[in-house]
């Protein structure tokens, strides 16, 4: 009876296994950066529970070959499922490039930006505020759901803009500013010394 019962259990397990559905999905084969180009070599695949929390927005198997080429949006790490939020095709014929600034809402128009936005990022350092570059498209947002100290956004840039926007992270205070189509940022000196007047008195 004993052995008849540990059939019937085996038996059981195997009915179970063949009933879970499958599904391939591609996953990062390594490490992953922002701004960086798909390659055939980034990408393996999977196979997972069909029921999973995240199949349903995950990218299968025979997509890779659309990938290749495409932007990818963060950083992702190994093994982590590709979502086709994680990528954007090359945002010009010209080889821009798309760059992931980590900004807290509080100085980026309180989050309220959308993929296809125009932003301006205004940098204050030593004293002094001015504007790094204007008119760069968001490429993608992070979700307002996010810790504050990780929200971000992604922007389509170019090398120059690139280098000028990561130093400005580095030396100072960045503010992101919704473009609202004013003169080009060289039209306006750098404000020195932007502190308040006095508060006058009441005699």
């Amino acid at each position: 009876m004993i052995i008849a019962g540990l059939l019937a259990f085996l038996l059981n397990v195997l009915v179970l296994r063949e009933e879970v559905e499958l599904v391939e999905v591609l996953v990062a084969a390594h490490n992953l950066s922002a701004g960086s180009r798909m390659e055939s070599g980034d990408i393996t695949y999977r196979s997972v529970d069909s029921d999973g929390a995240f199949t349903d927005r995950a990218l299968t198997l025979g997509r890779e070959t659309t990938l290749i080429g495409q932007v990818i949006v963060r950083d992702i790490p190994a093994g982590a499922p590709l979502m086709a939020s994680d990528l954007r095709p090359v945002a010009t014929p010209d080889e821009q490039r798309a760059m992931s600034i980590a900004i807290s809402p509080d100085r980026a128009v309180g989050a309220a930006l959308d993929i296809g936005d125009r932003v301006d990022v205004l940098l204050v350092e030593n004293q002094a505020s001015r504007f790094i570059v204007t008119g760069l498209e968001i490429l993608a947002v992070g979700s307002r759901d996010q810790n504050r100290s990780g929200w971000g956004l992604t922007v389509e840039v170019s090398p120059v803009q690139a280098m000028l926007i990561a130093a400005a992270l580095e030396s100072g205070t960045v503010h992101l500013l919704r473009s609202t189509g004013l003169p080009p940022y060289r039209n306006y000196p750098a404000i020195r010394d932007h502190r308040l007047p006095p508060v006058a008195s009441g005699s």
